[in-house]
């Protein structure tokens, strides 16, 4: 075994482990240079496992194993703790939910809140908006719903509620202005005409009571001629 090869042994093994006939040791032994080295070697080892064990332990293995079981006591009491506060925290969440008109319509449970109502606007072509109010008005009554009527005199009606009380609305509206009786259906001529009727009859009426005004002394002057003179009353005379 040549130098460079001892040193590559000494190097990275332990001479612990290494016997007295084994080729290192032989060649140590008839070495000058690698001889002291390997004495030295085995003098640093002896030394540093001499004070390795003369060390007293860093800890008692009893209060390692103390420590070792309350952690893990610890440790299943936090995760029962992080149980029983997440559980906590979705009832709470559940139960506000439940509590507020949002979560009752996501559930399905209030039918009556603002995502179930639709917003749609009527246009009218013979009732004014007010009357449009008046008809529809007994029929949009869930809550939230209501109905605008626009200020600038636009024909027309916005109806904010259920789908069945929009399609109601719609109905009674198209209802009221399809009807022919209806004073927005009727011609010019056929308004002239009843508004002449009403003239007429109104003047029939007017000409009937200055005719009873008129009547009045003739009849009260036939009354009294008619009526006879009641001579006054005779007593027979006396007898003798």
């Amino acid at each position: 075994m040549r130098c460079q090869e001892a040193l590559a042994e000494l190097a990275t093994g332990s001479l612990r482990e290494l016997r007295a006939d084994s080729e290192l040791m032989q060649h140590c032994a008839g070495c000058p240079d690698c001889g002291p080295l390997a004495t030295q070697l085995r003098d640093r080892e002896y030394h540093a496992a001499s004070v390795l064990n003369s060390l007293p332990p860093m800890s008692n293995p009893i209060a390692v194993a103390e420590r070792a079981g309350e952690l893990a006591r610890r440790r299943r009491i936090g995760k029962v703790a992080v149980f029983v506060t997440g559980a906590a925290l979705v009832a709470t969440i559940w139960t506000a939910i439940f509590l507020t008109g949002f979560g009752r319509s996501m559930m399905g449970i209030d039918k009556s809140d603002s995502s179930s109502l639709r917003t749609e606007t009527i246009a009218l072509r013979c009732l004014s908006p007010e009357q449009a109010a008046d008809i529809i008005n007994p029929y949009v009554r869930s809550h939230g719903s209501t109905y605008y009527i626009g200020s600038s005199g636009v024909a027309a009606i916005t109806v904010r509620g259920r789908p069945a009380e929009l399609a109601k609305s719609r109905e009674l509206i198209r209802q009221f202005e399809s009807d022919p009786q209806a004073s927005c259906n009727t011609s010019l001529d056929d308004r002239l005409r009843q508004l002449q009727k009403v003239m007429d009859a109104a003047a029939a009426a007017e000409n009937a009571a200055d005719n009873a005004l008129q009547n009045a002394p003739r009849r009260a002057g036939r009354v009294q001629s008619a009526s006879p003179v009641t001579p006054p009353s005779q007593e027979p005379p006396d007898r003798p």
